[in-house]
C-alpha cells in the first residue's frame, strides 16, 4: 500500500474516531433529555445538607436542591431520580453508570480528580471530631492512644494525621499522602473503618472507638446529651458534584455551580438550608 493510500486510510479512521468521540461527549446530556430522566446520588441522613422524610421519601437540603435545579436547566420537563448512597460505596454507583452524578458531601482533592471530573465547590466544611461527652476527650491532642471511626472511602483519617503532623503530635516520619492507608496506620492513633455513620456510633457507644472523624457539618446533625463536637477544626472541605471523566454533563454541571455562586445563588441556599 502506498504512502498516500495509508495517509488517507489514517485520515478516515481518524476522523471516525473524532466523530464518535464527538458523539460519546454529547450523548450523556442528550440521554438525560430524551428520557426526561437525572438520576442524582445523594446521601439520606445528612441533616441541612440531604435528608429523607421517612414518611413520604422526599428529599429536601441544600444538595437535592442543587440537583433540582441542575434538572430543570438541563430540560423544563426533565426530572430527578434519587438514589441513596454512603461514603463508602458512592463511587461503586457513580462508576457504575447507575448514576449521572454524584452530589454526596464528595470532597474535591488532587487524587480524586484523577478519578472523576468534579465540579467548582458548592459548600465548605472543615473535618473535626465527634466524642463522648463523658470522655474526657477535649482536644485532638487528647486522642494519643485512642482509635477513631471513619467511614470507609473519606478522607478524614488522612486529614487527621496531617493535622496532628502539623501540631507537633505525631511524626511525619511515617507518612507519605499518596501511599496513606488510615487500616495500616499504628502511629499514636489508630482507625477503624465502618461502612455508615450509624455504624461509627454504636461502635461509639460500645467503646471499640473513642471518636468519630468526619466534617462538621455532617458530625453536626449527631450532637445531644451524649455526644459533643471537639472545639478544634481543620482541613477545609470543599464540596463539588462528580460525574464520570469526559461526559458532557461535566462541564456543563460545572457551569452552572460557578455561575451560581457568582450571582450568590448559592450563598441564598446555604442560608435557606443550613441557616447561616
Amino acid at each position: 500500500m502506498s504512502i498516500k493510500k495509508v495517509s488517507l486510510v489514517f485520515s478516515c479512521l481518524l476522523g471516525l474516531t473524532l466523530c464518535f468521540h464527538s458523539f460519546a461527549e454529547e450523548s450523556h446530556l442528550q440521554t438525560i433529555k430524551d428520557y426526561e430522566e437525572f438520576k442524582v446520588a445523594v446521601k439520606n441522613d445528612i441533616r441541612f445538607l440531604s435528608m429523607q422524610d421517612e414518611r413520604s421519601g422526599e428529599y429536601k437540603g441544600l444538595e437535592p436542591t442543587i440537583a433540582n435545579m441542575i434538572a430543570k436547566e438541563i430540560g423544563e420537563d426533565v426530572e430527578v431520580t434519587f438514589i441513596t448512597i454512603t461514603s463508602s460505596n458512592r463511587e461503586s454507583i457513580l462508576d457504575s453508570g447507575y448514576a449521572d452524578c454524584m452530589i454526596g458531601t464528595y470532597t474535591i482533592s488532587d487524587d480524586r480528580k484523577l478519578r472523576y471530573d468534579i465540579s467548582a465547590p458548592y459548600y465548605e466544611s472543615n473535618v473535626t471530631l465527634l466524642v463522648n461527652r463523658n470522655s474526657k476527650l477535649d482536644s485532638v491532642a487528647d486522642l494519643i492512644g485512642k482509635k477513631i471511626g471513619i467511614i470507609k472511602n473519606s478522607n478524614s483519617a488522612k486529614e487527621l494525621v496531617k493535622y496532628m503532623i502539623s501540631k507537633g503530635l505525631i511524626d511525619d516520619a511515617q507518612f507519605d499522602e499518596w501511599s496513606f492507608k488510615p487500616e495500616l496506620w499504628t502511629d499514636k492513633i489508630a482507625f477503624e473503618c465502618y461502612e455508615s455513620n450509624q455504624a461509627v456510633l454504636e461502635a461509639m457507644e460500645r467503646n471499640h472507638v473513642q471518636a468519630f472523624c468526619c466534617d462538621k457539618v455532617i458530625l453536626s446533625s449527631f450532637t445531644d446529651d451524649k455526644l459533643k463536637l471537639l472545639n478544634e477544626e481543620f482541613s477545609p472541605q470543599r464540596y463539588g458534584v462528580a460525574t464520570r471523566q469526559g461526559s458532557d454533563l461535566s462541564p456543563f454541571i460545572d457551569a452552572l455551580i460557578r455561575k451560581w455562586h457568582d450571582d450568590g445563588t448559592l450563598e441564598r441556599l446555604i442560608s435557606e438550608n443550613l441557616g447561616k
